[in-house]
Formats: C-alpha cells, sequence, structure tokens
C-alpha cells in the first residue's frame, strides 16, 4: 500500500525564470514533475497563479502529492537544471506526523523538521485527537502545520 505525503513547491526568482520553469512544468519531456505527483492519491497537480513578494523577485506555487517519500531528492535534481530559481518544498506525512521544508537551490538542501512539540500544539488548538473522527479538524491542522514549517524560510526573506 502506498504511503502519500502532501507537498507544496514554491519557486522563487526573476520572472523570465519562473515563467520558464512554469512553461517546463507543462512538457512531460522535461520531467519537472514525476507521474506519481502529477495525478496524486486525492487529486492532480495544482498550480498557483504568479505571485510578487517582493521587489523583482516573483513565485508559484505547486500543490501535489507524492507517493513513498517526500520528493527531496528528486527536486534537488530539478534544481541543478533551474539554476536561477530558489526553490521551498514543503511536505506533511500525517500518516507518520512528520512536517517540515526544505529549501533547494543548485542541488544543495536545507531540511527543517517541526519538532513534535510544535505538531502537539497544534493539534491542541484544532482539537485534534487519537479518537477523534472529525475529519475536518485534523486536515485544518495538517494544513497549519505546512504552513509553519513553510513559513520558516519565506518569512526570512522574499527571494524563496
Amino acid at each position: 500500500m502506498a504511503n502519500w505525503t502532501n507537498s507544496r513547491l514554491l519557486v522563487s526568482g526573476s520572472r523570465d525564470a519562473v515563467m520558464a520553469f512554469a512553461a517546463a512544468t507543462h512538457d512531460p519531456a522535461k520531467r519537472v514533475f514525476r507521474g506519481d505527483m502529477l495525478v496524486g492519491e486525492a487529486s492532480p497537480l495544482r498550480r498557483g497563479p504568479l505571485e510578487r513578494p517582493g521587489a523583482g523577485v516573483y513565485r508559484k506555487r505547486y500543490l501535489f502529492q507524492v507517493r513513498n517519500d517526500s520528493g527531496l531528492e528528486h527536486f534537488g535534481r530539478v534544481s541543478r537544471r533551474y539554476r536561477r530559481l530558489s526553490f521551498v518544498l514543503v511536505f506533511a506525512d500525517p500518516n507518520s506526523d512528520s512536517y517540515g521544508s526544505a529549501r533547494i537551490a543548485r542541488g544543495e538542501m536545507q531540511e527543517y523538521d517541526l519538532s513534535s512539540r510544535q505538531i502537539r500544539a497544534v493539534w491542541r488548538k484544532h482539537g485534534v485527537t487519537d479518537e477523534d473522527d472529525d475529519d475536518w479538524r485534523f486536515w485544518e491542522a495538517s494544513w497549519e502545520l505546512m504552513d509553519l514549517a513553510e513559513a520558516h524560510w519565506t518569512l526570512r526573506s522574499h527571494d524563496g
């Protein structure tokens, strides 16, 4: 049985570099996203609009699911082909209570994992328990945990 990780990829750089990457995501020969990422378990890859978080910096977001890994190694390889871009990969594996993110550029990665203390605090805030059958509270908490993992990188600077 496959284990699916919910993922979010933020791609930042100059407008031209981000738009070239966005165009490549539509070309299967470029292999920017693997087949499992394009299809997902519950929903296919979703592409967000072009954003401008800072002067001269543009960003696009991609939401997808990854089967049986976090996608870190894959996007490390992709980042070597798109050297003018900075990537932030956010991942959530609710099956193992693993939430984190990585900043990726030119094949180099820096990882950040939320602590179990942070995760428990968000579960409490949303009223999630092991016996809870309320999926909505669980998913709201999971999305907030992903937002925290993303903020570790995006609140530090406007370049990714």
